[in-house]
């Protein structure tokens, strides 16, 4: 971690440059040791290195490689009052130097070995010098011997297991009903814990909710204690887990876990954050589930949403969207989490293995093993399959993934045979294809294309598990999927704005009818007026009973100071089973710092006259909202409040939510300093919470020098 405090160029070149050439003479007559001369020849020249071995930080062409224990020799042939590193043909190689080319130049020894010992300074151009202060040892190396290295690399020398610290990370969410009838009121907690020491990482996600005339329920999502295994670019977890749903879907057990992490490797994408976007009819709560479970909950208001701050507990998984309207109504539809191609890079090798048993909130909890891997065979052809083993049930996969100039694509089939151990065994194939592809001529992007088909003896994980609790076998069968199709298109229109279409499509085996989802946004601007226009379809089990279809537009249009982005919005949302709603309202900033906003509006829903008001504040240490509405005799409330708590060998400190990996920032003693591009800042004891940085990657802050003083 590298903090600038932002000190102008010049004046730090003059502080590095400040050594003087002139040496200082000393006495050796003052000094004895047991009558032998002293040598002082080391002490006479500032910024010099007496002999020894010392752990240095090491640059080449200005960068950070890495950590290093290097030996300082000094040369008694050559007139040098300063011992010099002892720079080896192995670690030159390591810090990517093309040492095939100073062979084929002779600046080495051909036959050399990686022990032999290198004079960097043979290589016109080549420099060697030593911070002491700072024990950090600058090489400089022209680009022509220069390895390419790929971009993002970081030596795991230098990655940094962090401080002993305790954290959590909460999300709590609160609206209360009221009017001619019964109130209602709605709780969440979210919790995201962790503590930290060493190498050794425990992790809990846990919510409680509450509603009225329901009994307050906690759930514990996953708790478990991971240790990173550098060797092998991956991870060691043990205790409540998922296992990897890159191939097979994605299952909650208690065991221990080995896999790859993709976000030690340079350029890898280190994960896919799914955007669940929708519309709301009144002021309403969202809740996502995956797997069964709560993972996010949220207020929103009337008119097309979007939330990408969500972090699903498996890597697949669909997300079961619940949304709750002020009066009670919910309407609920499914999201494909991961339709991603399985591709990877050539000579890349990615694995999992899970072993344990199924933690399932019913009866039936049989001993699991899982295997995958993922391969790449070639620039453009990736190798993938896996194996899955239960009590009474087995699957394989095998898979292809193929790199064209159609895209990328990938195909992979699956073969099950489940014994539940009562009624009769089936078996049966799941195929399961994958395409992603941008077309640059049109700037249209298919994030994610999906097909699937199931033959009617196909099971997986946890439908054999639900066979194994007693289910029938006849009912069980009937309505199980058989073809699902997914499609998700970005478009971009230039400067008429851009479209995003999103469909789905499910039909079942033994059932007629089928589900349906279609949604289609679009937004665009003229000059500073934006505007935005949505639509969906939704079609359930019960056919056209079940059936919704709303639409949502809006416009927006700037007033006042830009420095507080205050602007006039209108909205308009109709839905065929609900009210249409009419909303005009005014929002900005009431502060030039951004961080406190608020938003009044007033409108119509139905035959009810509507209006609310809202306050939401960026606070150095949590994120505040609160926003009231009354539609005829309802009221509704909505209270939320964000943030994390870190306690630390230097105190408990307070600041806003954090990702999986942060930074606790220390400026000594220095109340109110603030970090360049966020609301963050230092508490009394100098302390405040960076929340998101990247894992395995340089990560530079810089403080805000406006606040220093």
């Amino acid at each position: 971690m590298r903090f600038t405090k932002g000190f102008p160029y010049w004046a730090a070149v003059s502080l590095l440059g400040a050594t003087s050439a002139s040496a200082t003479q000393f006495n050796p007559m003052f000094l004895k040791d047991k009558g032998a001369q002293v040598d002082l020849r080391f002490f006479e020249k500032a910024n010099s290195m007496v002999p020894g071995t010392y752990g240095v930080d090491l640059y080449l062409n200005q960068r950070l490689e890495r950590r290093q224990e290097l030996t300082f020799k000094a040369d008694e042939e050559a007139a040098r009052d300063d011992a010099q590193p002892i720079l080896s043909l192995g670690l030159l190689r390591e810090l990517g130097v093309d040492v095939e080319r100073l062979k084929r130049e002779g600046m080495v020894s051909a036959d050399s070995g990686d022990a032999e010992p290198v004079n960097l300074l043979r290589i016109e151009g080549a420099s060697v010098e030593m911070d002491v202060s700072n024990l950090a040892l600058y090489l400089s190396v022209p680009q022509a011997y220069i390895k390419r290295r790929p971009r993002g690399y970081v030596d795991p020398s230098l990655w940094d297991d962090g401080v002993t610290a305790f954290f959590s990370n909460y999300q709590l969410n609160y609206n209360r009903n009221s009017g001619s009838g019964p109130s209602s009121e709605y709780g969440y907690l979210g919790l995201r814990n962790g503590f930290n020491l060493g190498q050794w990482r425990l992790r809990n996600d846990s919510s409680i909710n509450q509603s009225t005339g329901t009994a307050r329920s906690f759930s514990s999502n996953r708790t478990y204690l991971e240790h990173d295994v550098t060797a092998l670019k991956g991870r060691f977890a043990i205790g409540q887990l998922y296992s990897n749903g890159d191939i097979f879907d994605s299952s909650r057990f208690r065991g221990v876990q080995l896999g790859s992490d993709v976000g030690m490797l340079p350029d890898d994408e280190a994960g896919y954050a799914p955007v669940v976007r929708g519309i709301a009819e009144t002021h309403a709560t969202v809740e996502v589930r995956q797997n069964g479970y709560v993972i996010y909950s949220t207020s929103v208001s009337p008119g097309a949403f979007e939330i990408r701050d969500i972090y699903p507990g498996g890597s697949n998984g669909d997300l079961e969207i619940t949304v709750i309207e002020a009066d009670g109504r919910q309407r609920k539809f499914t999201q494909a989490y991961s339709y991603l191609p399985v591709m990877v890079r050539r000579g890349t090798f990615q694995y999992s293995l899970s072993l344990g048993k199924y933690d399932n909130d019913g009866s039936e909890s049989p001993h699991l093993l899982q295997g995958t891997a993922v391969y790449g065979a070639t620039d453009n052809l990736t190798t993938y399959g896996g194996a899955l083993g239960a009590d009474g049930y087995s699957a394989v996969n095998l898979g292809l993934g193929l790199n064209t100039a159609l895209g990328g694509t990938s195909l992979d089939v699956t073969s099950s045979r489940s014994r539940p151990g009562h009624g009769k065994a089936a078996s049966g194939q799941s195929a399961r294809f994958l395409y992603s592809k941008t077309l640059d001529s049109t700037n249209t992007t298919f994030t994610m294309v999906g097909y699937r088909y199931s033959t009617s003896g196909y099971r997986t994980l946890s439908e054999h598990i639900q066979e194994m609790g007693g289910v029938d076998h006849q009912s069980f069968s009937r309505g199980r999927p058989k073809n699902r199709l997914d499609l998700n298109v970005n478009q971009t229109l230039g400067g008429n704005g851009s479209l995003f279409l999103s469909a789905g499509e499910t039909n079942y085996w033994d059932r007629r009818g089928n589900t349906r989802r279609l949604q289609v946004d679009y937004s665009g601007s003229l000059g500073e007026v934006s505007y935005s226009i949505s639509a969906s379809h939704t079609r359930g089990d019960g056919g056209s009973a079940d059936t919704d279809n709303q639409l949502s537009f809006s416009v927006s249009i700037p007033f006042g100071s830009s420095s507080r982005s205050q602007r006039l919005y209108s909205s308009y949302t109709s839905s065929s089973r609900g009210e249409d709603n009419l909303q005009a309202g005014v929002s900005g900033y009431l502060d030039d710092a951004s961080t406190l906003s608020y938003s009044a509006q007033a409108g119509q829903y139905g035959s009810e006259h509507s209006g609310s008001v809202g306050l939401a504040w960026d606070a150095p240490s949590a994120k505040l909202a609160g926003n009231y509405a009354k539609s005829g005799d309802s009221r509704h409330l909505d209270l939320t409040a964000s943030g994390s708590v870190v306690a630390h060998g230097g105190g408990v400190t307070f600041g806003q939510p954090v990702g999986e990996t942060f930074a606790l920032v220390e400026v000594p003693g220095v109340k109110n300093v603030g970090i360049e591009g966020s609301t963050a800042r230092t508490d009394g004891a100098g302390y405040t919470v960076e929340g998101y940085v990247q894992p395995y990657r340089y990560n530079y802050l810089n403080l805000d020098t406006q606040t220093l003083g």
